[in-house]
């Protein structure tokens, strides 16, 4: 066993060296870990099973190497001269996915001749990263080797798979740990990288999730299988890496080791977040929301932040760009781009977390991060210009940020308070008036907010942004593509919000309209452009924009409206679930619409302002009562004094005038201080008196004292006049104090007096003022209304007299023989959209269509645009007049042009519920001959021809049944004398009485016409049609004949072999009908641009329509065109090849002969007949062939 042992560490594998003896019994799989592969069989197509099978059939030193092959390290090498094992007949396919230690002669699965060689090269690059031979590859290289494997499955999808399956195989039945090890970490490697497709991704993740739960497997093996399947389910969900993986992060991978990178917030704060090779974005928000415990982390997510590279619009601030992740893309791709980025332009970029929307459950979370977060990022936006506000507005935003961020310390620092005042207020704001006025405005405010937490600074500061009709947007820069109404500039700013989509002017930041969002009644965006239908002024209008944002722009909308219409939900559940308290239901918080936010603002504001007033008061308050208490005491010590009547006077008088209320204008209030300071007034002139009379009396005694002392002095009687004396001292003392008392009270009571009387008088003033204000915003109001309509009418008698005077011009070339050109849009179909395709033309009007071609929009004009929305009916009122014309005796040709599957055979033909143009001028011509049979008599006749890869051939021929060796004549195509073009020895059906029977010739011809299903259309006409309806109309009392032809031409479509994937017959004739319609594209060249050279004998198409285009006929082209942006080449050609059609005209003329004219023909025809011509000849002595047209002789 020692032997053993040391053999195997040599080698590296369980099986001996030919000199070594085996003491291992017998070879079979039982001991190996070979788990079984669950669906392996419906999988068996995609394996080259019977390759392996041949190879080993072949015999020779293949045959010894697949006898090897098969062996799968079960049983050791044979020693020198020894037998081959015996190999069974047929390879099994759960036996091809065993370990081998060998090459693989051909891919496991079936490939291409060089994704083959690239397969076999990537297993013996497996092998040797494995050390399956024993040489162990260094650490640099063995990273390099990983690297290069995941390069071919990041960039050839069909190799993802055989990488797969290559490393099943070599962890499967692998005898040796070591190499399994190895093995399994590729495959781990693989997964964090990339997922298998489909169609492999149940047999592989099967396989997978059996080895991580074995308990057999060792504990190794089981951890890498069941990392393995945590990334194979990360991947398969966010898709493969955008971006190679560097040696570093492979090894990081490998080591169990994350890497790091910094997140940042928007105060300039920032965390570390950990990632590994297969980290989503998602994963990496919920991993940051764990670690700054935050609990409502739906509505976050990570930004990439880039430098600008300078100011959008002169004057505006370069602000950074901030682009919302995909929650399914890799951080570490992120991370690549920023290193890219850093490389090519120098400038850093940063990963940032922030809310990508605000919703309106925000309303409803307390929790205090979420707050926090919330608060900041409102604040970021405030600041920089994104909220317009009014100078209130933005006083009171600035004060509560203040309070928010330092609290009520900023009151004693006015150097500090300035600072402050300049980082909290937006700069176009500040601006706006006196820096003095800011200051004083701000500091009253700043001081009324002395009791407010930093809390509820921060709630009352979010709850004026949500007041606004545009709070809690979330903004994108967009550039306008079409603005119906003509009001937005050429660059603006969306802001998106739970009440709609608003509109602002970028430079100076203004707020220019906004649409609610139940006025939006679709939006869409694609990768360049987003649009809105809207209802403006009660007009539905289309606005386009040009964005790389459409996605995220219409993701908010509908979250928004999701949003709203859960709530809706919820309520009508609850009220029909019943038990619901109604005013709680009410109170819920319905969007009521920006007035009554305002309102609630308003009424908010008033409260808070109330709230500080009462607080006012109430300190005024108690300091009287403060003051009524001392006169109180006063008063008690007076009485006890003596002073009992005047101090009890006085403290009546204190408190009665102290419970009088003089914070209010109530008039009875007023009154009853009028009332009392009459009073009092009243009492101070009987106290002046009494204290007169008091005096003169004092000084009469003390002149009789005087005397009597000089007459009578004696110590008792002088003792007791000192005595009274003092007496009449304190009184006077007493009454002088209560006197004093009373003027202190008037003064206050008059002083309190005046100040509500200015009070009044100012509210009064204000109440004028709103008034005014009012009355002139209504008059305004009127005046822009009044504008508008005026603007309104003016426009549409613009655009009309527009129309009209297109109209009138093209009647005037249509009177010199130009050809009219109708343009057609069909509408989007199913299968477009399903495939995510979208609709790129507009048309602006009835006359002009548009589309956005190479980065600029181009507009074509032509007689007339129908949209997808127009019926049949609508078409055919625009083309009847041609059927009269036909019926006059003039060649009219009717015929549809553009790419496959653009309508061309709808429109001239339609089907059973929507009939075309050919049904409807049937029932049209006969409806006019029914009319005219009073004055004319008609004959009808009709011939078809197919013109199919260059073979003209007859739809309303009778072929001889059973005469297999019947050969269709060959037609030739001529002109007529007037020319007219004419095919000799067509099937002409003749004198056709009604319309349901030239409809069923019609019907009996296009049965015949050749069909094929394309990708691009499920019924593709395959060949050029022709209808052709002749007229012979006889005026009963002139007996003058008119011949007119109404021709049909239903072209085969333009396609590209690559979109329509023709293969076979279908490839030739698509190639047949590209060349006959670039044979038709030169002709209208060679037309519009007067060419001396017209080639019409290029083609038989070009041949058949020579009298149509540039010839004698009244002619209407349709061009139809798809309306998606996948088919925009095709939609540009068909554009141009019409725009060019209408610059030819053609030589009109009337085919009617006199009575003369037709007495010569007829002695024309005898003459024929004396000749020896046959009948069928007759008519065809005078035909032409037709020649290439020269034009401008003289050049």
């Amino acid at each position: 066993m020692t032997v053993e042992m040391e053999a195997s560490a040599e080698n590296g594998f369980g099986h001996r060296e030919p000199t070594t003896p085996s003491t291992r019994p017998g070879s079979g799989f039982s001991d190996l870990r070979s788990p079984p592969l669950e669906g392996l069989d419906s999988h068996s197509d995609r394996f080259q099973l019977e390759a392996f099978n041949r190879a080993r059939a072949s015999g020779g030193g293949g045959g010894a190497k697949m006898g090897r092959f098969l062996s799968f390290g079960r049983s050791p090498k044979p020693s020198a001269g020894a037998e081959l094992p015996a190999t069974p007949e047929n390879l099994q396919l759960d036996e091809l996915l065993l370990f081998s230690e060998d090459s693989l002669p051909v891919s496991l699965l079936k490939h291409n001749p060089d994704n083959a060689s690239r397969a076999v090269k990537m297993f013996q690059s497996v092998l040797q990263y494995m050390g399956v031979h024993g040489e162990m590859l260094g650490a640099m290289a063995a990273l390099e080797l990983a690297q290069k494997l995941l390069h071919q499955g990041l960039k050839r999808v069909e190799l993802r798979d055989e990488l797969y399956m290559q490393l099943v195989k070599q962890t499967r039945g692998n005898p040796n740990p070591g190499a399994r090890t190895k093995a399994w970490q590729l495959f781990y490697l693989t997964a964090a990288t990339m997922p298998p497709t489909k169609d492999f991704m149940g047999l592989v993740s099967e396989y997978v999730h059996t080895c991580a739960h074995d308990a057999e497997e060792e504990p190794e093996i089981r951890e890498l299988a069941g990392k393995t399947w945590r990334a194979m389910k990360r991947t398969a969900k966010a898709g493969q890496r955008r971006t190679l993986p560097d040696m570093q992060e492979i090894d990081a991978l490998f080591k169990g080791v994350k890497q790091n990178c910094v997140v940042y917030f928007l105060d300039e704060t920032f965390e570390e977040l950990t990632y590994d090779a297969s980290t989503t974005v998602m994963e990496a928000v919920e991993a940051l929301a764990g670690q700054i415990k935050l609990e409502n982390y739906q509505t976050f997510s990570l930004f990439a932040v880039h430098k600008s590279k300078g100011p959008a619009e002169p004057g505006m601030p370069a602000y950074d760009e901030h682009t919302l992740m995909d929650d399914n893309r890799f951080i570490a791709d992120i991370m690549y781009e920023f290193k890219q980025i850093k490389a090519k332009e120098g400038a850093t970029s940063k990963l940032l977390f922030k809310k990508r929307m605000f919703r309106e459950t925000d309303e409803t979370v307390t929790e205090p991060q979420f707050v926090n977060l919330s608060y900041i990022q409102a604040q970021h936006d405030y600041l920089q210009g994104q909220y317009p506000v009014i100078r209130e507005d933005a006083a009171q935003m600035c004060a509560l940020q203040m309070q928010a961020e330092h609290g009520p310390t900023l009151g004693d620092d006015p150097a500090a308070f300035e600072a402050a005042l300049e980082k909290y207020m937006v700069k176009q704001i500040l601006t706006s008036r006196p820096r003095g006025e800011w200051l004083a405005d701000v500091a009253s405010r700043y001081r009324a907010l002395a009791q407010f937490s930093k809390d509820d600074a921060r709630t009352q500061y979010l709850r004026i942004i949500r007041s606004l009709p545009y709070g809690n947007s979330i903004f994108f820069t967009v550039k306008r593509i079409e603005d119906p109404i003509g009001l937005l500039p050429p660059k603006l700013i969306l802001g998106i919000n739970k009440r709609g989509v608003h509109f602002f002017r970028p430079v100076p930041k203004e707020y220019l309209h906004s649409a609610e969002l139940r006025d939006i009644m679709q939006f869409g965006s694609s990768s360049q452009a987003v649009f809105f239908k809207m209802r403006v002024a009660g007009v539905l209008h289309i606005f386009q924009f040009e964005t790389k944002q459409g996605e995220d722009i219409c993701m908010a909308l509908q979250t928004h409206i999701n949003d709203i219409m859960m709530k809706r939900y919820s309520k009508a559940k609850a009220a029909q679930e019943g038990g619901t308290d109604l005013a709680a239901a009410g109170g819920g918080g319905g969007d009521f619409g920006p007035k009554y936010q305002a309102h609630v603002g308003e009424l908010q504001r008033q409260l808070d302002e109330a709230r500080a007033a009462l607080a006012e008061k109430d300190a005024t308050l108690s300091q009287l009562s403060e003051e009524r208490q001392a006169l109180s005491d006063e008063l008690n010590v007076l009485k006890g004094m003596g002073g009992v009547a005047v101090g009890a006077g006085a403290g009546a008088a204190a408190a009665e005038l102290a419970a009088l209320d003089l914070s209010g204008g109530d008039p009875e209030t007023m009154k009853k201080v009028e009332a009392r300071i009459n009073a009092v007034l009243a009492e101070k002139a009987a106290l002046e008196s009494k204290l007169a009379r008091m005096e003169a009396s004092y000084k009469g005694e003390i002149d009789a004292l005087k005397q009597g002392t000089a007459v009578a002095a004696g110590a008792a009687a002088a003792a007791e006049a000192a005595e009274a004396l003092r007496e009449k001292d304190k009184k006077i003392n007493e009454l002088i104090e209560d006197l004093g008392n009373k003027e202190l009270l008037l003064s206050e009571a008059q002083g309190q007096l005046a100040a509500t009387a200015n009070q009044r008088k100012e509210l009064e003033e204000l109440r004028e003022l709103k008034e005014d204000v009012e009355r002139r915003e209504k008059a305004q109001a009127e005046v822009i209304s009044q504008q508008a309509k005026r603007l309104d009418e003016l426009d549409a008698l613009y655009r009309d007299e527009a129309i009209m005077r297109k109209k009138i011009f093209n009647q005037m070339e249509d009177m010199k023989g130009k050809i009219r050109v109708y343009c057609r849009v069909r509408p989007i179909l199913q299968m477009e959209k399903d495939r995510g395709q979208t609709e790129a033309v507009q048309i602006p009007d009835e006359l002009t269509i548009a589309l956005q071609w190479k980065g600029q929009k181009r507009e074509w004009s032509f007689d007339s645009v129908f949209g997808a929305d127009t019926p049949q009916e609508k078409v055919f009122e625009d083309t009847k007049h041609l059927i009269q014309s036909a019926v006059d005796g003039y060649n009219v040709c009717i015929f549809a042009y553009g790419q496959t599957g653009s309508g061309k055979t709808f429109t001239i033909y339609g089907n059973d519920k929507l009939p075309g143009l050919t049904p409807k001028g049937v029932s049209e011509l006969y409806a006019i001959m029914d009319r005219d049979s009073g004055k004319y008599s008609f004959r009808v006749s009709c011939f078809m021809l197919e013109l199919y890869c260059d073979d003209l051939t007859d739809l309303l021929a009778d072929h001889k049944k059973g005469d297999k060796l019947y050969k269709a004549p060959k037609l030739e195509i001529k002109k007529d004398p007037k020319g007219v073009v004419t095919v000799p020895g067509t099937t002409v059906v003749d004198n056709i009485t009604s319309s349901r029977e030239l409809m069923d010739v019609i019907e009996s011809g296009l049965a015949r016409r050749r069909t094929a299903s394309t990708q691009m259309n499920r019924e593709s006409s395959r060949s050029h049609l022709i209808i052709t309806v002749c007229i012979e109309s006889t005026n009963l009392q002139t007996q003058n004949v008119a011949r007119g032809k109404l021709s049909f031409v239903d072209l085969a479509g333009s396609e590209r072999v690559k979109k329509s994937q023709a293969a076979g017959e279908q490839l030739k004739e698509a190639q047949a009908i590209n060349k006959s319609l670039s044979a038709l594209g030169n002709v209208i060249s060679a037309l519009a641009s007067n060419q001396g050279h017209v080639p019409y004998r290029d083609h038989k198409l070009t041949m058949l329509m020579s009298d149509s285009i540039g010839g004698t006929a009244k002619t209407l082209m349709f061009v139809n065109v798809s309306p998606v942006d996948a088919n925009l080449d095709e939609t540009q050609n068909s554009l141009q090849y019409a725009q060019r059609v209408s610059t030819i005209r053609n030589d009109v003329s009337k085919n009617e002969n006199s009575t003369e004219v037709l007495k010569l023909k007829k002695q024309i025809d005898y003459w024929k007949e004396q000749a020896g011509l046959p009948p069928h000849k007759r008519d065809y002595v005078d035909l032409e062939e037709i020649q290439d047209q020269k034009q401008n002789p003289e050049v």
